[in-house]
């Protein structure tokens, strides 16, 4: 009974306590017939949220309807891990409210995340593409910061604009980051002997965190003149050089990025072919978008061959370089500039040729020893949506200075991300 006085707070007589407890109760059930308001405060029991985490404690407790749900962090709003499950009853990723525009000021943590490299890794290559989680990122924290956050494609506008889409264009250095696959094919005519030359490549951006990711250039067929052949009909046909190429990113904003690059030649082609060389090319590329619509991207690097000897150089020699996919170093020292510019003519949500775009790059290779040859080319190229993001582009390349190792290269691919 002293319990019972303590909890309602009375101080006063058991008999004045009852009639109190009395009239609550009565008015309590007046209010269910009656379906009005019974008191201001109403308790309820709904899920408690821990502020340092995104899916909550588990745990309940006990709120008033009118207590305020506009103060929620960050945390509450953005699910930052969409592969963590919780137990014990708490709430699970998938019911958690996520904030849909990534334009408000809220943005997901950077720092004491719960995520173990693995899980940043998996949500990198499989997880679900969410630009809600994208967020700038500067070169003065390039050793601090981005490599514990799981890739996130930047959003598709500023607010005000909207913001070119990051995709790569023919014969042209990436610049951005990508997470996506590719199959090309390459036919270049004209070589000296009017000869021909067919590649077949598959290509792939496969991301880890926000700032590294791994791509990948796949030559599974190249037929061209043999270089030991008795004449101009004598072809070899085989596998292309394996360009395994290590990614960083070094900054990004919403209409830039800067990135540098090692692409790592693999001998896996035949030297008959102009194949069979083992070389490192590291760069430094961009991507811009200063103008709604317009993009323009570029990168400088060098090329340095590991394994040439006499013999192989003077196979080499006989196989014009440059004519293989156009991510694919050269086969001989060299100094190697890229620009490219382009404007975005339809936007991504047209149902006819989604983001059309047409574009010029230009070229140019130096070689520095293992050969004379310069060589600058132009290639006009297009390309557009096909529907389900699939991505339709397409190019020719036409060498304006120096040698002339083909007349024209036409190069058709097919995207998509994954």
């Amino acid at each position: 009974m002293a319990d019972d006085l303590q909890v309602c707070g009375a101080n006063r007589s058991v008999r004045n306590t009852y009639l109190t407890m009395f009239y609550f109760i009565h008015s309590c059930l007046l209010t269910v017939t009656t379906g009005s308001t019974a008191t201001p405060v109403e308790a309820q029991t709904i899920p408690s949220q821990n502020p340092s985490s995104p899916f909550g404690s588990g745990s309940f407790s006990t709120r008033g309807v009118d207590e305020s749900t506009t103060n929620s962090s960050a945390n509450d709003l953005v699910d930052s891990n969409p592969f963590a499950s919780t137990s014990g009853g708490g709430l699970s990723p998938s019911n958690l409210p996520v904030e849909t525009s990534p334009f408000n000021s809220i943005q997901p943590p950077t720092s004491n995340r719960s995520e173990s490299i693995f899980q940043v890794i998996g949500q990198s290559l499989i997880g679900p593409l969410r630009s809600d989680r994208w967020r700038p990122l500067g070169i003065g924290s390039f050793f601090s910061e981005g490599w514990d956050e799981p890739y996130a494609p930047v959003p598709s506008t500023d607010g005000t604009s909207r913001i070119a889409p990051r995709q790569p264009w023919v014969n042209s250095d990436d610049g951005a980051f990508y997470r996506l696959f590719l199959f090309s094919f390459g036919y270049a005519r004209g070589l000296p002997g009017n000869t021909n030359e067919y590649t077949g490549v598959f290509g792939m951006f496969t991301p880890f965190s926000r700032r590294f990711e791994i791509g990948w250039a796949v030559p599974f067929v190249q037929s061209a003149p043999n270089a030991l052949g008795t004449g101009p009909t004598d072809y070899w046909t085989g596998a292309g050089d394996l360009t395994i190429i290590p990614r960083f990113l070094l900054a990004e904003d919403k209409r830039y990025t800067i990135s540098t690059n090692l692409f790592v030649r693999v001998p896996t082609g035949n030297a008959r072919i102009g194949n069979n060389v083992t070389s490192l090319s590291p760069d430094i590329e961009f991507w811009a978008n200063p103008f709604t619509g317009w993009v323009v991207r570029g990168g400088l690097g060098v090329t340095a061959p590991t394994n040439l000897s006499a013999s192989k150089i003077a196979l080499l020699d006989k196989s014009p370089p440059w004519t293989g996919f156009y991510g694919s170093p050269g086969p001989f020292s060299s100094f190697d500039a890229r620009f490219a510019v382009g404007k975005y003519l339809r936007p991504s949500d047209a149902k006819i040729m989604p983001n059309l775009c047409v574009d010029v790059a230009a070229n140019l290779h130096t070689a520095i020893s293992g050969g004379n040859y310069t060589y600058f080319s132009l290639t006009p190229g297009f390309l557009c949506g096909m529907g389900n993001h699939w991505v339709f582009r397409a190019g020719v390349e036409v060498p304006m200075v120096g040698i002339t190792p083909f007349q024209t290269q036409s190069f058709f691919q097919i995207i998509r991300p994954f």
